[in-house]
């Protein structure tokens, strides 16, 4: 592997002003090189010091900041009880909330934890994705796929029977189920760990307990192994990616499909102004591009243009 390669870039965003009083819960990267954050004021208490609740008692104040050739703009979703994780944008007037646990009641009371806003706040439709979510994409074709985490591929939260069993589902933009690895039995997607898609809107996602990218396509499923790396985002960009490496902080690994793998070639590191490396709070993707929340700003990598 070649020694470390770094890339200066430069914040595309600032939010100093709009996290002095709050907390940033999930970051964006939308289909007209725009750009979502989901904040809320206070973070909602814990069950027992360890679940997170679906509705909370309280009511939250949540802002979704959309920024777009340099100018923001403010979502205000005010007095809400959803426990809100991840943001997404479904088309230029719409924007996805989703919580990521839903509770089973019974058949006739499932809570619905996908919840769809236009751009002045009012609430257009709500569905249910399932519990444990631990990934949300929207495809540009408005096609929305959810990775699950354990809790929502074995069940908990009243599930018996989760919808997020085989680890990756797909919906269209109204909340109906349009595929699932339910019928792949070649792997037990315990966890999808990462979830990206490609201009084509093939769906590639990272899974456990193999560590191996799967990549959608049609309905049917194709596998590759690579190196033991641990990322929850990365990039797509032809037989590329580049993933954001959990494990040693600010690094990057790119990565090449060679054959039925993906092999490492060389690690990259995103130089910031200052000269210090970028070190993300929160992280997203986007088919070929990274986004990075590092303290109060914004900073975005295109695999394969920057560097």
């Amino acid at each position: 592997m070649n020694l470390l390669h770094k890339i200066p870039v430069t914040p595309i965003g600032n939010l100093q002003e709009e996290l002095k009083n709050a907390i940033p819960l999930s970051i964006a990267i939308g289909h007209d090189n725009d750009v979502f954050v989901l904040l809320m004021e206070e973070q909602p208490p814990l069950i027992n010091d360890r679940f997170p609740a679906t509705i909370t008692e309280e009511p939250y104040n949540y802002h979704v900041i959309h920024l777009k050739d340099g100018q923001k703009t403010v979502i205000e979703l005010p007095g809400e009880t959803w426990n809100y994780h991840f943001v997404q944008p479904i088309d230029e007037d719409h924007i996805l909330l989703v919580g990521a646990r839903s509770y089973y009641h019974s058949a006739e009371n499932i809570e619905e934890n996908a919840r769809v806003y236009d751009r002045n706040g009012r609430l257009v439709r709500s569905f249910c994705l399932g519990d444990g979510i631990m990934h949300v994409h929207v495809t540009k074709n408005q096609e929305i796929w959810t990775g699950y985490f354990d809790e929502g591929t074995c069940g908990n939260y009243g599930w018996d029977e989760p919808i997020g069993s085989s680890g990756l589902v797909g919906w269209d933009a109204e909340g109906n189920k349009l595929d699932s690895l339910e019928g792949d039995t070649t792997y037990y997607i315990f966890e999808c760990l990462a979830l990206n898609s490609n201009p084509d809107d093939d769906i590639y996602f990272f899974f456990s307990i193999e560590g191996m990218v799967g990549i959608r396509k049609d309905e049917a499923s194709s596998y590759y192994e690579l190196d033991d790396l641990d990322f929850t985002s990365f990039a797509v960009n032809r037989d590329k990616m580049v993933v954001h490496h959990r494990r040693e902080g600010s690094i990057l690994m790119e990565l090449e499909r060679r054959g039925n793998r993906y092999e490492t070639v060389r690690k990259l590191e995103l130089i910031k102004p200052d000269g210090t490396p970028v070190i993300p709070l929160e992280v997203s993707n986007r088919e070929n591009q990274l986004l990075f929340l590092d303290g109060n700003e914004l900073y975005l990598y295109k695999a394969g243009y920057a560097d």
